[in-house]
């Protein structure tokens, strides 16, 4: 006792357990001993030694047993990292403060440091939901990162694939355009064989028509009486004269005498005929 009242803690927990060697079941060498190493800051040794004092017969040092091993208690959990053990811990020191209460309704040291510890336990409950909300919330932008990250490879390599099979697609639309061209240029290839065609049908049909004009002017003009005696004429009109026939020159001239009683229409252009298959031209 001596040496624990100077404060030589370390020296009077020697002592106690030399002493406890010697009476190990005497609770108040217990509760002297985890008392020293208390003030010793060896809290797990205070720890064990009060578990011993606690089972004294004697109420009073009991009640004292409770409430050390309570502050002992608090202090282990304030100095465990893990915050699910410091939970634990501090939960046994607020049952040890309830004890303390039992034996001694009216210690207001065991109410405060009850109520003290209650609410470090609160406050830990939220620090602990709040660590698991924002474990929650970065797990959660971990995985919108990864969706990120995998979506844009799947962009990357739907553009690959994209890329890659736009020469095939440049390819195959490069056949079409040039077998749509080669249709087209034998479309016209054939539409100008056609027209040549046409040409010539209608260049033949004007030769014709001009040969059978040129005939007819030819046969008029044979048949045009001469300037000579009219008395003057030929075998073939003697003839025809006896035969009771017209002749040439008579024919013609009934056609002339003809052409006054017609009504006149208007004359013909002497241009080329139009082609009726080929189509109009709006200019």
């Amino acid at each position: 006792m001596r040496e624990y009242k100077a404060g030589k803690y370390d020296q009077a927990l020697k002592e106690y357990e030399h002493l406890i060697e010697r009476k190990a079941d005497d609770p108040r060498l217990r509760f002297n001993a985890g008392a020293a190493a208390y003030r010793n800051r060896k809290f797990e040794e205070a720890a064990k030694q009060f578990d011993e004092a606690v089972a004294a017969p004697d109420l009073k040092l009991q009640e004292q047993a409770y409430f050390n091993r309570g502050n002992t208690l608090y202090y282990l959990g304030e100095n465990n990292p893990d915050s699910a053990s410091r939970t634990e811990t501090w939960k046994k020191a607020v049952q040890d403060y309830e004890n303390t209460l039992n034996l001694n309704p009216q210690d207001a040291d065991a109410k405060f440091n009850r109520d003290f510890v209650k609410k470090r336990l609160e406050e830990l409950k939220q620090q602990q939901q709040q660590s698991q909300k924002n474990k929650s919330d970065q797990n959660q932008d971990q995985d919108q990162d990864k969706q990120q990250q995998q979506n844009q490879q799947n962009q990357e390599s739907k553009k690959d694939q994209d890329q890659k099979s736009q020469p095939e697609q440049n390819k195959s639309e490069q056949k079409k355009d040039s077998s749509k061209q080669n249709q087209e240029a034998q479309q016209k290839k054939e539409e100008e064989r056609k027209k040549e065609e046409q040409q010539k049908q209608q260049a033949a049909k004007q030769q014709k028509k001009d040969e059978q004009e040129k005939q007819q002017q030819q046969q008029a003009k044979q048949a045009k009486p001469s300037k000579g005696n009219p008395e003057d004429k030929s075998d073939e009109q003697q003839m025809a004269a006896a035969a009771g026939q017209m002749t040439p020159e008579q024919a013609q001239q009934l056609l002339d005498t003809q052409k006054g009683d017609e009504q006149m229409l208007p004359s013909k252009p002497n241009a080329k005929p139009a082609d009726p298959s080929r189509p109009v031209k709006d200019w």
